[in-house]
């Protein structure tokens, strides 16, 4: 179960926790706590819920991209009159706030519920399951059953529509980590289009990397010389706003915020680097080096460069789809983990799961599930599993580009 809502505000929600259960834990701020837990005990077993709130998960671009993936879920349930409604309410849905229960079954009249219940019409929310869409009160707005299940007693949240979207194609089978939902403009890019992509994000995370050395004389120096090995390469066309703006800002003038964002992209590069045949790319929890890549990618060495851009080798399609395949597989057991802090067994979920099968061919397992720097994921570091999830993401999104484009790097999707 995952609560949806239009309501951003986790510090009312952490009020609210406190006044239906005064013994809640709740780990941090009120405006930016992680988890908050109420245990119920009766005469045969204590009885837990954690309520996981994660700021990253519904900031952009995350969140449009999971917004896709559960239109495009939903629209596998049967049409019924309520289907378009369904599909105009995610356009307002800008929260979310995951659910753990232990043990996991809730039944009926379980106290769990109802602090659930409570939450959800706080936000006027609603709740997101498997198989169904469900109101304030556990009533069924829509579901895999399609009109049996519906209760007509259901009540929709207040605000059902804020932007129009393209009505789903009638049957279609769309699902995270595929193109059926995508614009149907969409299409991979060329080969001399990855050289140039590769070309000109190299430049950009140098750039991003040279703020960390902003008071060096030298510095200055290599920022110069990343501008002149732009323009003789003409690859200034293929640039974004974004990232032109970047590069243009004198040393110590980006943002924190920007120079994060733009050094996470050396992991996505790694993966253009590799389709062009000249990198190999990095375990799955091992950051890329990227003064390697750079080289490789002739950065600051034009004849390097322009032989990339005058002759690109791009890996075959059969190849560059088996890569995204296994990097939707990792990157969704990351995401998956970070939000419920479950172990499974790994590669037999792969097989059955309604959006697969995953691909885990090469992924290293311990005891059946992944692993981060030589430990199963649950006990691996928070570093080790911060850096493994940022990192399987920036890869995630060059592959889904490698595959299917759009136009704009910056856009591809990164859905799970």
């Amino acid at each position: 179960m995952t609560i949806f809502s239009r309501i951003a505000d986790p510090a009312v929600v952490a009020r609210r926790l406190r006044e239906l259960a005064p013994d809640v834990v709740i780990d941090g701020p009120d405006a930016n706590w992680r988890n908050a837990v109420v245990t119920s005990r009766s005469w045969l077993r204590k009885r837990r819920i954690t309520l996981t709130h994660d700021p990253a998960y519904y900031a952009e671009p995350n969140w449009s991209t999971q917004m896709a993936g559960m239109r495009g879920y939903i629209n596998r349930f049967p049409a019924t009159e309520r289907k378009e409604t369904v599909m105009m309410l995610t356009t307002t849905l800008h929260f979310s706030l995951g659910l753990i229960f232990d043990p996991e079954n809730a039944v009926p009249g379980d106290s769990r519920l109802d602090l659930v219940y409570a939450v959800v019409q706080l936000l006027d929310g609603v709740v997101f399951t498997p198989s169904s869409l469900r109101d304030a009160h556990g009533r069924i707005l829509f579901g895999a059953g399609g009109e049996d299940d519906e209760d007509p007693a259901a009540a929709w949240p207040s605000v059902i529509a804020e932007v129009q979207i393209p009505a789903p194609i009638s049957g279609s089978d769309s699902q995270p980590g595929t193109a059926s939902d995508q614009n149907e403009s969409a299409e991979a890019p060329s080969a001399d289009r990855v050289a140039r992509r590769a070309l000109a994000t190299a430049a950009v995370t140098k750039r991003a990397c040279l703020e960390q050395d902003k008071s060096k004389r030298s510095a200055h120096a290599e920022h110069k010389n990343v501008l002149a090995w732009i323009e003789a390469l003409g690859i200034g066309a293929e640039l974004e706003p974004d990232e032109w703006e970047i590069l243009q800002r004198p040393l110590g003038k980006l943002h924190p915020r920007q120079q994060i964002d733009f050094t996470w992209r050396l992991e996505g590069l790694a993966v253009l680097g590799w389709a062009l045949r000249v990198f190999d790319m990095p375990a799955h929890d091992v950051l890329v080096k990227w003064n390697t890549l750079w080289q490789k990618l002739g950065l600051e060495h034009l004849p390097t460069a322009q032989a990339l851009l005058g002759m690109p080798a791009l890996r075959p399609r059969q190849e560059l789809e088996s890569m995204r395949k296994r990097l939707l597989a990792l990157h969704w057991r990351l995401l998956n983990y970070r939000l419920h802090r479950k172990v499974l067994d790994f590669p037999d979920f792969a097989k059955t799961c309604w959006f697969g099968p995953l691909d885990v061919t090469g992924l290293p397992l311990i005891d059946k599930d992944l692993s981060l720097r030589g430990k199963r994921l649950d006990r691996a570091s928070a570093d080790a599993f911060s850096e493994a999830e940022s990192a399987a993401l920036e890869r995630h999104k060059a592959a889904n580009w490698l595959c299917e484009g759009p136009a704009l790097f910056s856009e591809a999707r990164v859905d799970t």
